[in-house]
């Protein structure tokens, strides 16, 4: 048994040659005729049909693989997301971004060392735990 082609976007079946070639109903592409004319496509004369061969037709892949996001998150949500994501790097001691050096617009990465220290990337100075620690707090990084 042949399957039908579908639309990538309702699912439902597709008819007309023109559905077909772009993948999507004209109620999901949004096409609309203001003039009442209708759009047309056409085929080689050869083979007067949308597709030539049944081998041709094939099941379509979902465009996104999981669920999408029901919102876009807000400027306040993406800084808290951050800032949560930097305090939880800092405490298990594994390295992480907090900023840019301007105006070379360098990435500005803490690493840990063994004496419990951290080193800046960029530069390479060594500052305490604890002094860190004062200033992402102060700047609100953490």
């Amino acid at each position: 048994m042949e399957k039908q082609p579908r639309c990538k976007k309702c699912g439902r079946r597709l008819k007309s040659p023109l559905s077909i070639a772009i993948g999507m109903g004209p109620k999901c592409a949004g096409i609309t005729s203001a003039s009442g004319r209708s759009v047309r496509v056409q085929s080689k004369p050869s083979f007067h049909m949308a597709y030539s061969d049944k081998s041709l037709v094939q099941v379509q892949a979902p465009l996104f693989t999981g669920e999408l996001p029901k919102k876009r998150l807000s400027r306040r949500e993406l800084f808290r997301r951050r800032r949560e994501e930097r305090r939880r790097l800092f405490e298990t001691r594994t390295p992480f971004q907090c900023g840019l050096v301007l105006p070379a617009r360098k990435p500005l990465v803490y690493i840990p060392l063994e004496d419990g220290s951290w080193r800046e990337d960029y530069s390479g100075r060594v500052i305490s735990h604890e002094r860190l620690q004062q200033y992402l707090v102060r700047f609100r990084f953490i």
